[in-house]
């Protein structure tokens, strides 16, 4: 752990996700910034939120069979309800 270090901005991990979605990057993660929307999985088909989370706790799992439930976009991932 770095605690001589401040923490990092959210405009500055904003920055850097939006770099990494830029790059065709779709699972890109703000964490440690509750109430963030980007600590969330959202298809990257159709832009609606599949995973919701609070801290490391997935609140709502809405893929069903390795797809969003709105578009039918695989999602990688191992996925148990």
């Amino acid at each position: 752990m770095l605690k001589n270090l401040p923490i990092t901005p959210a405009p500055t991990l904003e920055r850097a996700k939006a770099i990494a979605d830029a790059e065709g990057l779709h699972f890109v993660y703000i964490g440690n910034v509750p109430g963030h929307p980007a600590q969330n999985t959202y298809c990257p088909k159709c832009g609606k939120m599949i995973v919701e989370r609070v801290g490391f706790t997935a609140n709502q799992l809405l893929i069903r069979e390795n797809c969003c439930p709105f578009c039918q976009q695989v999602i990688p991932g191992i996925w148990r309800a």
